[in-house]
């Protein structure tokens, strides 16, 4: 059969982690605006900007023209941009992708302006072409990937046979991909987990050891499924790697952006120095967390006070202070 063919979107340390994965099965064509990025790529076999000791398998090929990257058929469209720039990207560049081609989101947030799932929002920007939408997600860190680290994912579409065909288009012998029907939960536990390791930063920034921690990922994990479930997701899939995973991992793994935002917030920095140098999407998202939670009617005072935090109606003494003095219950209720 024909060799098949990924475009990867995107040449951050995601989307160079992806061409690196998919290089595996299919042939890849990385697209990056910087010219000089995607030249130096071409000629060095390596990224310079990111996972710069990684090196590109000779099958991956870097363009900076959408056209030229979209051209002749094409199996599998990896989409790795931050998620506020998926929506756009896909207004202005669709025109490009084929008919029902595969389109796989890796952007682990809601898109704000519309406070809509990636999914919802990819949909509206590209209203007039039909395309597959799966979203991958998962404990996985871009680095670890390309150092070939034993690495599961979670891969889901509405229908199962669309996660299977991706599936099978990125599994490798160090990369698992497992396969789900529940995007809602897939989308939301990637996007919501960020908001909770911000809040696991926050108590090791405060001097805090892993009691204090391992209570707080344990209770998180419970909002987490409660709120993903109340907006439409499958509580099995929050047990599992796109949330359970990737709270544990986000919550403990010193490469997490979100985590390191907590830290520094607690040793005093400001929010807005913090995001001058760096995304963390735990922070717009933490807005959306609340609304989503409030319109759902729920009580969710871990997301809450993280939430209180980032938007500085409250200090984490103070948000410390009212958690542990809440009305005493049963851990799970009984009604």
């Amino acid at each position: 059969s024909a060799r098949k063919k990924v475009v990867v979107i995107g040449a951050g340390s995601f989307g160079t982690a992806m061409a690196y994965v998919a290089s595996r099965n299919s042939d890849v064509v990385l697209y990056a605006r910087d010219a000089e990025q995607v030249k130096a790529m071409n000629e060095t076999r390596r990224n310079p900007k990111h996972l710069t000791d990684c090196e590109l398998p000779t099958n991956v090929r870097a363009t900076a023209d959408v056209a030229d990257a979209f051209e002749g058929d094409c199996d599998l469209v990896i989409l790795a941009l931050p998620a506020q720039r998926c929506p756009d990207w896909l207004r202005e560049h669709g025109k490009h992708l084929r008919k029902n081609v595969s389109l796989c989101s890796t952007a682990k947030g809601l898109y704000l302006p519309t406070k809509q799932l990636m999914s919802a929002a990819l949909k509206d920007a590209l209203p007039e072409k039909s395309f597959r939408y799966a979203v991958l997600s998962g404990p996985s860190f871009a680095a670890q990937i390309a150092l070939e680290h034993p690495t599961a994912v979670v891969v889901a579409s509405a229908l199962l046979a669309d996660a299977v065909e991706v599936q099978f288009l990125l599994s490798t012998p160090r990369f698992r991909v497992y396969a789900s029907q529940d995007v809602v939960g897939v989308e939301l536990g990637g996007a919501l987990k960020n908001v909770l390791a911000i809040g696991a930063g926050l108590i090791e920034g405060s001097g805090f050891g892993i009691n204090t921690k391992a209570a707080y990922v344990t209770r998180a994990a419970r909002e987490l499924s409660v709120l993903c479930t109340a907006m439409g997701g499958n509580s099995d899939t929050v047990s599992g790697l796109s949330g359970i995973g990737d709270l544990v991992l986000s919550a403990f793994g010193e490469l997490s952006r979100n985590r390191t935002c907590g830290v520094r917030l607690a040793h005093g920095e400001t929010l807005e120095a913090i995001l001058a140098a760096t995304t963390v999407e735990g922070v717009p998202t933490a807005q959306v967390a609340h609304d989503y939670a409030r319109r759902c009617n729920l009580d969710l005072p871990l997301f809450a006070a993280v939430h209180a935090i980032l938007a500085g109606t409250c200090t984490c003494e103070q948000a410390l202070q009212s958690l542990m003095t809440r009305p005493l219950g049963t851990e799970r209720p009984l009604l």
